[in-house]
């Protein structure tokens, strides 16, 4: 009988090697020795060519160009009571009223510092929305409460930063400018007012270390990359350095003049407001009829967004502040979608009509909205008297004329709930009545029901229907981003049927999306009723 011999030994020696063998390739190799080659081939900064649409890139390499940040904060659940009655206030829009319990709350010096934070965010919000409508001239107020209140909120400093820019206000100092970088250390935008600061005050030689911090944090937003180029530009002449163009200070009140303020471009693009808004913050006015469709012979007056038209006698006055919020929705949400308006966007204004309707949904705004020429319409008649509600119909409109001007003719119509939905979304405007909605835990309607026009729904029912498109588009953005949302639109908007749209940019079926939003939707009404 033949010996034989004991191999077992062997074998588990020729695995254990197999296995480190393996594992090298896969874990170590890569990580040394190829490294070379690996950043070869990372590419190159891509150099700024934006289209004239605008449109940002279709990637996911760059996010910042994703969704821009928002400047508003998430509030969440108040310390207490009265603060919570004040968040409600903002959330509906009841901006003097929040304004009002906000002042006699500071008047009683919020004692914990969990007060203090909640107390500066609200201020923050209430900021954010006003300068809308009022510009930076009524917006400062809040944010330097919004300071005072919590020194080390980065984003109520950034935002106070970009009001005294905007203000040309002699508290921007270096300083200032100085604690807005320590508390924002990627955003170049302090670097840059710091710089001009410094330029001004003849200190090329800082000026030119900021700006150079400041180059490859600008280098893919535009607004940035012009104003710095604009600063460098300056380092290079002998000449001492005048405030830029872009800068003026804000007046309380916005007169017609021959050089329009608005026509010049803004650093800050999406994040900032342009340079010259009305002030003014009126009581509010009662709405109470609804405008006739009829039009007059008109006439017209260009501008480099938009196109007016008079149902009526002109009045240029008005105009011009309603082109001041018009130009700040110009500048803060098309970014957001990823879609600037090609051609001039048509406003007919009706100067001799009331404007009047239901305040507490978007449904005025839908009504006034002309659907097949995508042109905004706003009587003007007593239109100011309440200049939040105004901009907020003023900046829905808007919306819908951005997604008009990219649909195709004879294409389908987006369900309704989308479009709704995902205007309220990027005009981050409060609705007095769909937040009632949201805070009495109302059921939602079914997304099918809420697919074609709403004017057969019962005006009782509007309020649910507007509540029930801002929880679709919320999980939308939480589970998808914006990105994916923006080639959903561009799907639809060219025709594809939503199924189809769903299935090949979300890999899910509508019938399982409904679904997943109503599952989602749950828990935000059993934090909202605790």
């Amino acid at each position: 009988m033949k010996y034989q011999r004991d191999i077992s030994s062997i074998l588990k020696f020729l695995a254990l090697a197999l296995v480190l063998f393996i594992g090298y390739h896969t874990w170590l190799k890569p990580a040394y020795l190829t490294s070379g080659p690996v950043s070869r081939q990372t590419p190159e900064p891509l150099p700024l060519q934006r289209p004239p649409s605008f449109a940002l890139p279709g990637t996911h390499e760059y996010p910042s160009w994703d969704v821009p940040q928002s400047r508003l904060i998430d509030l969440g659940q108040a310390p207490t009571d009265a603060l919570g009655i004040i968040r409600d206030e903002v959330d509906k829009g009841n901006f003097r009223e929040a304004e009002r319990r906000l002042m006699a709350l500071s008047n009683k010096r919020v004692g914990k510092a969990e007060a203090r934070r909640y107390t500066a965010s609200l201020w923050n919000n209430l900021g954010v929305q006003q300068e809308k409508f009022g510009g930076s001239a009524l917006s400062v107020k809040a944010f330097k409460k919004a300071v005072a209140s919590d020194p080390a909120n980065p984003l109520a400093y950034m935002n106070l930063t970009q009001a005294y820019w905007e203000l040309r206000d002699p508290a921007m100092t270096s300083q200032f400018l100085n604690r807005a970088i320590r508390l924002n250390p990627t955003d170049p935008f302090p670097h840059l007012a710091l710089a001009e600061l410094l330029l001004e005050k003849g200190d090329k030689t800082s000026a030119i270390t900021h700006l150079n911090i400041a180059d490859t944090q600008a280098r893919y937003d535009p607004h940035l990359r012009s104003y710095r180029n604009t600063l460098v530009a300056k380092t290079n002449t002998g000449n001492s350095l005048q405030p830029l163009a872009v800068a003026k200070a804000l007046s309380p009140s916005v007169k017609p003049a021959a050089d329009d303020p608005l026509s010049t471009p803004n650093p800050r693009g999406n994040l900032a407001p342009p340079p010259s808004m009305p002030s003014a913050d009126p009581p509010p006015a009662s709405i109470t009829t609804q405008v006739e469709p009829s039009q007059k012979p008109s006439s017209h007056r260009d501008s480099a967004h938009f196109v007016v038209q008079f149902d009526g006698p002109d009045d240029q006055e008005t105009w011009v502040r309603i082109r001041a919020i018009l130009e700040y929705a110009y500048e803060e949400i098309p970014p957001k979608f990823g879609q600037v308006p090609a051609r001039p966007v048509k406003v007919v204004l009706h100067t001799g009509q009331k404007f009047s309707g239901p305040a507490g949904t978007p449904h005025l705004a839908d009504t006034l909205f002309d659907q097949k020429s995508g042109s905004i319409h706003l009587p003007t008649e007593g239109a100011l008297d309440d200049l939040a509600l105004f901009s907020r119909v003023v900046r829905h409109q808007f919306v819908h004329a951005l997604f008009h001007e990219q649909a195709k003719h004879d294409a389908l119509t987006p369900p309704t709930w989308l479009m709704e939905g995902l205007a309220i979304h990027l005009t981050e405007d409060p609705w007095p009545d769909i937040e009632e909605s949201r805070q009495q835990n109302t059921p939602l309607m079914p997304l099918p029901s809420l697919h074609g026009p709403w004017a057969r729904l019962p005006s009782t029912s509007l309020p649910t229907a507007y509540l029930t498109a801002t929880a679709a588009i919320q999980h939308l953005v939480d589970r998808h981003s914006m990105y994916t949302i923006r080639q959903l639109m561009n799907v639809l908007l060219a025709g594809q049927p939503l199924e189809t749209a769903m299935q090949q940019k979300l890999s899910l079926s509508y019938e399982q999306f409904q679904r997943q939003s109503a599952e989602s939707h749950k828990p935000h009404e059993s934090e909202r009723g605790s």
